[in-house]
């Protein structure tokens, strides 16, 4: 009997866990920026997010030889770094008690070409990482994953290890709670400025 042919995310795998440099710096290439972006919102600095980063590349390189080719390499290496990306992230919750979205995730955010819409779209942002500080660690982490990252359903659902249906279902009760809360944050913010003077009353936003 012929034995399978391994599959190339097996190989890469093999060759990085062999210690095979090229194949590590392939492995970077691949997921280094997706292993950024997601330790970025998760922690909110840049700094911890380039130490989380090194800590996603450690458990990977440690981790490699577990993989089985049973999964995409990308599915598996995300869970592994979603894994340390909540242990932090629960960390920072009870450490931290701020419901201001960090200075570096908005700086990190592309800019755009009409300034006003910039800074409104700016405001959303850290009015919904506010509302997420505030949430339920399951409605926030789904939020974070889907909506923050762009990660598919499919991708939420490998690394949350849970049905796609419930992942559906949490995702649409953290959507509208994240909507209440963050119009409940603008609504306040537009009494203020109201009581601020009239210029202020006619154009709420």
């Amino acid at each position: 009997m012929i034995a399978p042919v391994p599959s190339s995310d097996l190989l890469l795998a093999r060759r990085a866990a062999a210690g095979q440099a090229d194949a590590w710096d392939e492995l970077i290439d691949l997921y280094g920026g997706r292993f950024y972006n997601l330790a970025l919102h998760f922690s909110g600095s840049r700094e911890e997010a380039e130490d989380l980063t090194q800590e996603i590349f450690l458990r990977l390189y440690t981790s490699l030889r577990q993989y089985r080719g049973d999964c995409p390499l990308v599915s598996w290496a995300l869970r592994l770094s979603r894994n340390l990306c909540i242990d932090h992230y629960r960390r920072a919750r009870q450490e931290r008690h701020s419901l201001r979205v960090p200075e570096d995730v908005l700086e990190h955010l592309p800019a755009g070409d009409d300034v006003h819409a910039e800074t409104q779209w700016r405001e959303e942002v850290a009015a919904v990482h506010g509302a997420l500080a505030e949430m339920p660690e399951e409605l926030a982490e789904v939020v974070l994953l889907r909506d923050l990252q762009g990660w598919s359903l499919e991708e939420v659902a490998a690394s949350l290890d849970m049905p796609l249906g419930t992942v559906k279902s949490r995702l649409h009760r953290a959507r509208l709670e994240v909507a209440e809360r963050v119009q409940a944050r603008f609504r306040v913010r537009w009494t203020e400025r109201a009581g601020a003077g009239p210029a202020l009353e006619a154009s709420p936003c």
